[in-house]
């Protein structure tokens, strides 16, 4: 895969001396950080992440219980029907 990155001139002076220093390409060194980054990124669940993003239990409209209410919706659904 090819990736680019805008780098500022001075960071990519510095990347550049470092890269030499080291004797290693700039590919080299990207892909070894981007390694070290994704190790200590833990895999989340699906459940974690929409916690992370806050968006588990933002609904407070009225009717937010659906899914808790389930049953006793369909309980009084089949009643209503039922009663005409």
């Amino acid at each position: 895969m090819t990736l680019t990155v805008r780098l500022e001139p001075e960071l990519e002076r510095k990347l550049e001396a470092a890269c030499k220093r080291r004797r290693a390409t700039k590919s080299e060194v990207v892909t070894g950080l981007i390694q070290e980054f994704v190790a200590r990124e833990p895999e989340l669940s699906s459940y974690e992440v929409a916690a992370r993003l806050g968006v588990i239990g933002s609904d407070t409209t009225p009717d937010a219980d659906i899914a808790a209410k389930a049953k006793k919706r369909l309980r009084e659904a089949l009643r209503a029907k039922h009663r005409r």
